[in-house]
């Protein structure tokens, strides 16, 4: 008698290679911004870090840029690109 397979589980955790690759940067960068305490909430599971879905869309959501800034090459501190 042949054994079924079970199917993959859908789970909202994922690992550091890839919670990096939903998040488009390299696991090395994850792991160090891990160290440095400036990337997303993490968990350990069993000694494993695992990242929840949530925990990377409320970090990414973080890092929206403010569309009235711009960092154009010459704009002063003021922001409307006319030179000191």
């Amino acid at each position: 008698m042949e054994h079924a397979k079970n199917p993959p589980v859908e789970s909202p955790y994922f690992t550091a290679a890839e919670a990096a690759a939903y998040l488009r940067l390299e696991e090395s960068t994850l792991n160090a911004m891990r160290w440095r305490k400036e990337g997303p909430n993490w968990r350990k599971h069993g000694g494993k870090v695992v990242y929840h879905r949530d925990a990377l869309d409320r970090w990414s959501r973080g890092r929206d840029s403010d569309p009235t800034v711009r960092n154009e090459p010459g704009a002063n501190e003021d922001g409307d690109g006319a030179r000191s």
